[in-house]
């Protein structure tokens, strides 16, 4: 469980998608008990249903999750969501694989002002301050 503030997935709807890489997956469409389905594209959508548990942290402007975006979009292009079964059975094999974190929970996501992990979700040096001693 998480220590610090968290948020409820049902005010996530609408929210960006980013991977563990930086890449702008899409924003999410539908909520479902374990899977989000996130969307990208206008006529042609792209559609994902990623397990909750895939997810770090929310920035306050976009959900960041665990893995990079080629993963993801190898394991989870679905057109629909997966069973029951193929949850329980990839999220057995993701809490072997996955040590960081020891418990899910699959109804909140954590809040955070920056990433725990991966590319950071404010790049550095964009914040328009100059500090005095940099100009040198």
């Amino acid at each position: 469980m998480s220590e610090g503030p968290t948020i409820l997935w049902g005010m996530l709807k609408g929210k960006k998608v980013k991977t563990n890489d930086g890449k702008d997956l899409g924003k999410i469409d539908k909520i479902s008990q374990n899977y989000v389905r996130v969307e990208k594209g206008v006529v042609k959508k792209d559609k994902f249903w990623i397990p909750k548990y895939y997810a770090d942290s929310y920035d306050g402007k976009a959900i960041w999750l665990t893995e990079e975006e080629e993963t993801l979009r190898s394991k989870f292009h679905y057109g629909k969501e997966p069973p029951q079964e193929q949850f329980q059975q990839d999220f057995d094999s993701f809490k072997k694989s996955y040590r960081k974190k020891k418990d899910w929970d699959l109804e909140k996501v954590d809040v955070t002002k920056e990433r725990r992990s991966g590319v950071p979700s404010k790049p550095k040096g964009k914040s328009g301050y100059k500090d005095i001693r940099d100009l040198r």
